[in-house]
């Protein structure tokens, strides 16, 4: 199954990708449902080139970035299979992508091993250490498709049979923290100041959970909405750590060996050969390692009273971003906050810690605040559909103007009339400038101020308090640069070196004293200043500083710290310096990080336009038989996609033995938005037994046919989808005894739809807990009908509104569902707990619509026209947040819901002649299985109050709605 390099891998990838793959996990290579758009633009032509054990796809004229992606995945290619004493069995799929202005990747063994590596470099966080970017995330992606692709004994064996299924891949059913932490553990040289173990951003976690007290077992395994998010890396890689440490490095891979072997997850019992040792009683004895070791190194640290001033917030889901307002703008602070429950929000600050909402903003954005007022924001979005970028908006009052589009500017700053951004390509910045700060500027060509080798990244920028120099942050390898670029010199010359260290800087800031920024010097990240030729050091934090405002005009610093429940926003008054370093501002050319020396054949083989032929084939297989009154069918099913995600299929293949019947069903998908499928079965109406044999006299042959094709308009959090499609059904009774066959059914229809999202959740709400979702569906059986009298022929228009208001973590959800039909068309029947329309998307051809109360096939509830209202008020229990090792099940949040349904169906005139009303009550649970199935269950009883009335009771998966 997918994993990230970084925990908050955000719903946009995982939307897309995560889902299809969990699709298939879940049916087990059966016909499951078939969602995701693909992340590989398929408007764009691809290549495909293979190196000695990869075989890499990118974008046209994105040769040189292919190649740099397969070099670092052979230079880790030797350390991954060395560490975990395997090699993959088939060349290792890897997909370039530039459409993502973000730092991560993936890595999945479904439908074969695939890795997806993003170009863009990180510029501030946990990510920003010494590693070359590129050689980090591979080590990391390639440990888990070793990982994932190791496997021996029974499993082996049945994979040998029958293929790549995911019930025969061990690796992927164990927690989390298991996968990630073996990653974060082999990407790290604590040493070198490379990857997280060890790093600062880790240690301060831990400091911070020390303080709250560390996660249990049970609750890790869970995985639940704990922070922080990154506890599974977090976690994993100090128990690897422990692991190594305690019992010999050799132990990780005893205890990869033996979990690589199961047939049936063994958590409890997986490190007791390397150990003695059951995992319950071993993690206990890490925790107090754990324990020890924190205590041990933060106590030098904890010895001197804390300075980074009072708290202004609670501890907060997340702060993204803060600057301070000058006099001009009203002084006082902006900051981008999250409280897990409504979205991400620009807030005005004031110094007695009043907030004011101004704009609800995209998680991710960024502030720049001009020393005349100038707001600006640089925030990600999709454009396109298909492409995450961040653009530049500025703040003119309370509503964001934007400045571009589709521009890929991840830092920005007003510099006098100008602006300046940080501008990526492929995963490579340049430094440009617009003259004027307008939006019709923008539209014209920028000046390009710097642009750096390929091996320099850009990675911030702030602009001086004259507006003619701008400080830009660079990096070559483990060599960090503060350079000062003058805006005012038409001829270019080289920027002015200001500092260079070899580890990270970052959080740029040119606050009313000076230049300052953020370094972990000590292995603390605290404020620090260049003044005069030193280093002057502002916060004395005794877990972390993630970013800051500057020293505002009143002499006081706003800056964001790590808490035991998040990120809190703190204002140390009157900012004094703690410590001083002196620096050299011109120091000799440093050579770059040293790199692994490359293994012969590293480079890419020749070019080839990407075909999706190579990939495409089925790479597993199961049996399916099947057997009703007589009627026994024996066949397979398969599915299989292509490395770029642009097809996808699904099919069961059975032949029925008795009337030698080809029946199944077949599944395809073009990128994510054009399906088509097929399905044919028999059914026994009537039958015969002698002794315990059984014969069919009489069956039921159905055949269904759909189309459905839809084109998204997608934005972060706005969705649009428009559709058209076809469907057909048709089902034939044929009497074995009679020697006949009469066509009973006969429906074929058009449909055209609109879906407009506008709904979205939160970190920690109950499901979806804002905005609304509306569908229109129009069906028609007129073009299709032929005037044949025994068809339908009529249209039929269905609406569907849903609303959601947050209330606290509570939720009030509202459902409107109006059905009309015009001449001859198939009724729509009321009852039940399940609707697929409101619960798996827009479906052809369905005329159950869910009434809580009522079974589903009652007389009272049938006709051609049909209208249902549903209130309902949802809200948490219990984050039980616990899994059980014996057996792999746990559950996470319990929530309980109540509701009120009414309905009514008529065939005449606009409304029902009579409501039928339901009330009741369900408690949701979360539940997982083996680690890495989520599941929504809803267990209910719903009361009608109207004839037929009844009491039911019922188990579903999925919302209502």
């Amino acid at each position: 199954m997918p994993t990230a390099l970084c925990h908050p891998i955000w719903a946009l990838v995982w939307r897309r990708l995560g889902r299809a793959l969990l699709g298939l996990l879940l049916a087990g290579l059966g016909a499951g449902p078939l969602w995701a758009q693909p992340l590989a633009d398929p408007r764009v032509d691809w290549s495909s080139a293979d190196s000695t054990h990869f075989r890499v796809h990118y974008r046209q004229g994105q040769r040189l970035q292919a190649l740099a992606v397969a070099q670092a995945a052979e230079r880790v290619y030797p350390r991954v299979t060395q560490a975990l004493q395997w090699q993959p069995r088939t060349r290792t799929e890897i997909v370039v992508y530039s459409e993502f202005d973000v730092a991560n990747g993936f890595s999945t063994p479904l439908p074969f091993n695939l890795m997806g590596v993003f170009l863009t470099p990180p510029d501030d966080g946990e990510l920003l250490d010494n590693s070359p970017w590129l050689d980090l995330l591979l080590v990391h992606e390639f440990t888990h498709a070793v990982h994932l692709d190791k496997v021996r004994g029974v499993p082996g064996v049945l994979q040998n049979i029958f293929g790549n299924v995911p019930w025969f891949i061990p690796n992927v059913f164990q927690p989390g923290w298991m996968l990630e932490g073996l990653a974060v553990w082999n990407e790290s040289e604590p040493s070198a100041g490379r990857g997280r173990l060890r790093g600062p951003w880790f240690e301060a976690w831990l400091r911070s959970e020390r303080q709250r007290g560390f996660v249990s077992l049970a609750e890790l395994n869970a995985d639940g909405r704990r922070l922080p998010l990154n506890k599974q890396y977090l976690y994993g890689g100090y128990f690897m750590d422990f692991l190594s440490r305690r019992y010999g490095p050799d132990k990780i891979q005893a205890l990869v060996h033996r979990y690589s072997g199961n047939i049936v997850p063994r958590l409890h019992s997986a490190p007791f050969e390397a150990t003695g040792k059951m995992m319950d009683e071993l993690w206990l004895e890490f925790l107090a390692d754990l324990t020890q070791q924190v205590d041990a190194r933060a106590a030098d640290l904890l010895g001197q009273p804390e300075r980074v001033g009072s708290a202004l917030t609670a501890p907060l889901f997340n702060i993204e971003s803060v600057a301070a307002l000058p006099a001009a703008a009203g002084s006082g602070w902006l900051a981008v906050v999250e409280d897990g429950l409504s979205g991400a929000h620009l807030v005005r600050l004031t110094a007695d810690g009043r907030q004011q909402r101004v704009q609800r903003v995209n998680r991710g954005a960024r502030l720049d605040v001009s020393v005349g007022g100038t707001v600006l924001l640089t925030q990600p979005d999709l454009c396109n559909t298909l492409y995450y970028s961040y653009d530049l908006y500025r703040l003119q009052g309370s509503t964001l103007e934007p400045l571009s589009t589709c521009a890929h500017l991840r830092r920005a700053v007003t510099a006098g009339s100008s602006l300046v951004a940080l501008q990526l390509d492929a995963g490579k910045s340049r430094l440009v400038q617009w003259l004027q700060a307008s939006a019709l500027s923008m539209s014209q060509p920028p000046r390009v101020l710097l642009n750096p080798a390929d091996d320099t990244e850009l990675l911030d920028l702030a602009a001086a308090p004259d507006g003619q120099r701008v400080t830009v942050l660079t990096r070559r390898g483990a060599d960090w640069r503060l350079l000062e670029v003058d805006l005012g010199d038409p001829a270019g010359t080289e920027p002015r070196l200001l500092l260079q260290r070899s580890a990270p800087i970052q959080a740029l800031r040119h606050g009313v004293a000076g230049l300052e920024f953020i370094i972990a010097e000590g292995g603390v990240p605290n404020v620090w200043r260049l003044q005069d030729g030193q280093l002057q050091r502002l916060t004395h934090s005794h877990t972390a500083v993630l970013t800051h405002a500057g020293t505002a005009a009143d002499g006081s610093l706003v800056s964001v710290g790590i808490a035991p429940q998040g990120y809190v926003l703190q204002r140390l008054a009157q900012p004094t310096v703690l410590q001083a370093l002196a620096t050299r501002v011109a120091p000799p050319e440093p050579a770059p990080a040293p790199v692994a020396a490359l293994p012969v054949g590293a480079g890419l083989g020749a070019e080839r336009p990407y075909s999706a032929i190579r990939s495409l084939y089925p790479r597993a297989w199961l049996p399916a038989v099947s057997y009703d009154r007589g009627l026994s069918s024996l066949g397979a099913t398969t599915s299989g996609a292509d490395a770029l995600g642009w097809h996808q299929y699904a099919a069961l293949a059975q032949v029925e033995t008795s009337q030698k019947e080809l029946v199944g069903s077949l599944e395809y998908m073009f990128v994510g938005s054009h399906g088509v499928s097929i399905k044919r079965q028999l059914t026994a109406q009537a039958w015969s037994t002698v002794g315990d044999k059984e014969t069919t006299t009489v069956f039921d042959r159905s055949t269904t046919l759909q189309w459905l094709s839809q084109f998204p308009f997608s934005r972060l959090e706005r969705r649009v989808v428009l559709g058209v499609g076809a469907a057909s059904h048709w089902v034939d009774r044929v009497n074995l005894s009679a020697n006949s066959t009469a066509r009973r059914r006969d429906e074929r229809l058009v449909a055209a739809l609109v879906d407009v999202d506008l709904s979205n959740s939160d970190w920690a709400s109950e499901g979806r807990n804002r905005g609304w979702h509306g569908t229109l569906l129009v069906e028609s059986y007129r073009p299709l009908s032929r005037g044949d009298p025994l068809r339908f022929d009529g249209t039929v228009v269905r609406g569907d509104l849903r609303g959601y208001l947050a209330l606290g973590r509570s939720v009030l959800a509202l459902r409107a569902t109006e059905a009309r039909a015009q001449d001859r068309t198939e009724p729509f029947q009321l009852g039940g707990a399940s609707d697929d329309a409101l619960q798996m998307g827009p479906t052809l051809n369905n005329r159950q619509l869910a009434l809580r109360g009522y079974r589903g096939d009652e007389p009272a509830l049938n006709g051609r026209n049909a209208r249902v209202l549903s209130l309902e008020w949802r809200t948490p229990l219990a984050d039980i947040d616990r899994h059980a090792m014996v057996p792999a099940v746990g559950i996470n949040r319990l929530s309980a819901a109540v509701f009120f349904d009414a309905g009514g169906a008529w065939n005449s005139g606009n409304k029902p002649d009579t409501w039928r009303r339901g009330v009741g009550v369900e408690l949701l649970g979360e539940v997982k299985l083996l680690y890495a199935l989520g599941l929504q269950l809803r267990l209910g009883v719903a009361q009608g109050l109207d004839a037929p009335k009844d009491t039911r009771g019922y188990l579903t998966a999925g919302r209502s709605f």
